[in-house]
């Protein structure tokens, strides 16, 4: 489990830094291996990572200097594959292009997405990147979700095109608040995190609940991606995955079984016949023997 976070504004007005600090403090409860932080200024990609926790990233020179700008993603890491001592194994992923990702989830088959192609890191996530950043022709984004075996929640940004955000959800969450004042949208792993964060409490008048102050919560449909320009919504679209695509295909023969993971104890489905299955939930290697069907 990792944390994704970020912020987009429509108008000159920009987040509270002490809001945006202790969002991004306690984003840190989803992961304390690693963090880090991104933005586009002056048409550059400006990266900011470092193997430990977003509570004493806070307390730095760079974070304590920082003006917010009008685009921010933000990562905390809890490793799984890849060591967070190699820094380009941390979060926010980039490339020479000035592409940025941050990404919460797993993916299980970046070693058959690179191939013989060289990878800059041993993280799982850089399979999201290297798609998003394919010289071929066609929908990157359709790519993502085609092509992924796994889960994911991306948020995105480019030196290229600075006034976009891209967000992806295949079965992790991506939660949003717009602030409809300052014309602020904020994303987050957790909801909970952006009220305690942003201080939002329900409002009530005669009786009535009136929302949370004029901040408007929205959460991504699962296999959608969202994406944002300075003019509001450019597109939200639905994608077909690769794990819907094996149950549609007639030439993918498999028995779906539902069983409960001996890890986790959750439903999950179990493909008999395939190499290598693992728990939808915790991710774990799942073994014919162990299961309980």
């Amino acid at each position: 489990m990792c944390g994704i976070m970020g912020f987009y504004c429509f108008s000159e007005k920009k987040p509270d830094k002490q809001k945006i600090t202790k969002m991004f403090t306690l984003l840190e409860s989803r992961g304390r291996d690693a963090c880090g932080y991104a933005f586009i200024k002056d048409g550059n990609l400006i990266v900011h990572k470092l193997a430990q926790r977003s509570s004493m990233t806070a307390t730095t020179y760079d974070w304590k200097s920082m003006e917010l700008l009008s685009i921010m993603i933000a990562h905390t890491r809890m490793k799984t594959q890849g060591s967070e001592k190699n820094n380009a194994n941390n979060h926010p992923l980039f490339n020479k292009e000035g592409l940025c990702i941050v990404h919460n989830g797993m993916i299980h088959n970046d070693r058959e997405i690179f191939g013989k192609d060289k990878r800059d890191a041993e993280v799982d996530s850089e399979a999201i990147l290297y798609l998003l950043s394919s010289k071929k022709k066609g929908n990157k984004i359709k790519d993502v979700f085609e092509k992924i075996e796994g889960s994911f929640a991306v948020a995105s940004i480019s030196a290229k095109e600075p006034d976009k955000l891209e967000l992806l959800k295949h079965d992790n969450p991506v939660e949003m608040y717009y602030d409809e004042k300052d014309e602020i949208l904020y994303f987050c792993s957790e909801r909970e995190i952006m009220r305690e964060s942003l201080n939002l409490k329900n409002v009530t008048k005669c009786g009535f609940n009136l929302g949370e102050g004029g901040f408007h919560f929205y959460t991504m449909e699962n296999n959608h991606a969202l994406i944002i320009n300075r003019d509001g919504v450019e597109s939200y679209k639905k994608y077909t995955p690769r794990r819907e695509n094996w149950r549609m295909s007639p030439l993918y023969k498999r028995d779906e079984l539902l069983v409960d993971c001996p890890y986790c104890f959750e439903s999950t489905i179990y493909y008999d016949g395939r190499l290598n299955n693992r728990c939808e939930h915790c991710h774990q290697l799942l073994d014919a023997e162990d299961l309980y069907v």
